[in-house]
């Protein structure tokens, strides 16, 4: 069995970072107005917080969050992909050894990733983000009429911090990265294989991530999951996306569970005829629901901001739209974003949480309209399962 080595680098394509990318905004956009008073801690807080995008990026130190353990990341996954993809040299040895024609057929059979974590060094910039992160999920709470869902929301400074045993863990990092090891296999035309394994390791481009895992447990039967624990990263270009990480990533727990409830019901009804079937499935429904907490997020903000008599930062929704579409689990975000603004946010959450399916039909009508008023637009209609 072969051997590919690839050393820490940044994961290729476009990051959420610049699909969210709304502009820097700097701290003229958050000061407050002249004749309303916040809170001084809070005033001095995000004073800090919004100095955070402009802090140096750091690669170290370096510490384990998690060891190796089995995992199918698909951010890693792609990232082999491509790399495989690029080693000529590799692909005129398995030519030889295999005989492929025109293409190869490449599948990751075996992932094993290793978590690794840049601590927040700066201790009153890491401070002041972790209490605003405390302070928005309280408020995001309340606004849903919710029970917080988060057992600890910490900023570690040790390897492998503790995992809460009585809820969901947040960990707020620098940066993230993801040490990997897999089993590959590459298969000609004919059906004949190799085998190659492959080791590096990648900065991870997700900031934040509410992943939804699939394990097939029977033939036919598969077990949906998410995990227990959550990891923010401050490593950004600008405060809004700074801003956006908590509210987004606790939506996705939220609205995850209708969301993990609607596509239970379609595979007991249809049941996937494999686990790349369910996967499937899946993407599609976790493409609805970025398309509603697209919209979420940025009425939280607006309300946060307005809540505390803090100037809103200009353009919520500008420049997100161009970038957006070019990533493809974003797809119909900037219409949810359009459809939330239409609906409200307690109407557009409350439909969610009720029936995703109903959701998404008024997002497809929403499309319908769209694409009937602009032909050249297209649509992606037939990609949504359900």
């Amino acid at each position: 069995m072969n051997q590919l080595n690839t050393p820490l680098m940044e994961n290729g394509g476009l990051t959420r970072r610049q699909a969210m990318r709304l502009g820097i905004l700097g701290l003229a956009g958050w000061v407050l107005a002249p004749v309303q008073v916040a809170s001084s801690a809070l005033q001095d807080d995000l004073e800090l917080v919004s100095t955070i995008p402009h802090m140096a990026e750091r690669e170290g130190p370096m510490l384990v969050f998690r060891d190796f353990v089995a995992d199918p990341d698909p951010e890693v996954a792609q990232h082999i992909q491509r790399q495989l993809g690029q080693r000529k040299e590799m692909l005129d040895l398995v030519r030889k050894k295999i005989g492929f024609e025109k293409k190869v057929r490449l599948s990751v059979e075996d992932i094993q990733v290793r978590l690794m974590f840049v601590p927040q060094l700066q201790e009153d910039h890491a401070d002041a983000y972790h209490r605003y992160c405390q302070d928005i999920t309280a408020y995001l709470f309340e606004m849903n009429e919710m029970d917080n869902c988060y057992a600890a929301i910490s900023s570690p400074k040790e390897s492998y911090p503790p995992l809460s045993q009585s809820g969901i863990s947040a960990f707020l990092v620098h940066r993230l990265a993801k040490d990997y090891r897999a089993v590959c296999r590459l298969t000609a035309e004919s059906g004949r294989s190799v085998k190659y394994k492959a080791s590096g390791a990648i900065f991870s481009n997700h900031l934040g991530a509410v992943d939804l895992e699939i394990r097939s447990i029977a033939s036919g039967q598969f077990e949906l999951s998410r995990k227990s624990y959550t990891i923010w990263q401050n490593n950004t270009e600008n405060l809004y996306t700074l801003m956006s990480i908590p509210v987004e990533e606790t939506l996705h727990y939220q609205l995850g569970k209708a969301t993990d409830r609607e596509i239970a019901a379609s595979m007991k009804h249809h049941p996937p005829q494999n686990l790349f079937a369910a996967q499937r499935l899946a993407e599609a429904w976790m493409a609805v629901e970025e398309a509603v907490v697209g919209g979420l997020v940025n009425r939280v903000l607006e309300r946060y901001c307005n809540q505390h008599h803090m100037v809103t930062p200009v353009s919520l929704a500008g420049e997100v739209r161009p970038a957006v579409p070019s990533l493809h689990q974003y797809r119909h975000r900037d219409r949810g974003i359009q459809l939330v603004d239409n609906l409200g946010f307690q109407e557009a959450f409350a439909l969610y949480m009720q029936s995703p399916s109903m959701f998404k039909d008024q997002l497809f009508r929403q499309q319908d309209a769209d694409l009937a008023r602009n032909p050249q637009g297209g649509s992606d209609h037939s990609s949504i399962g359900g």
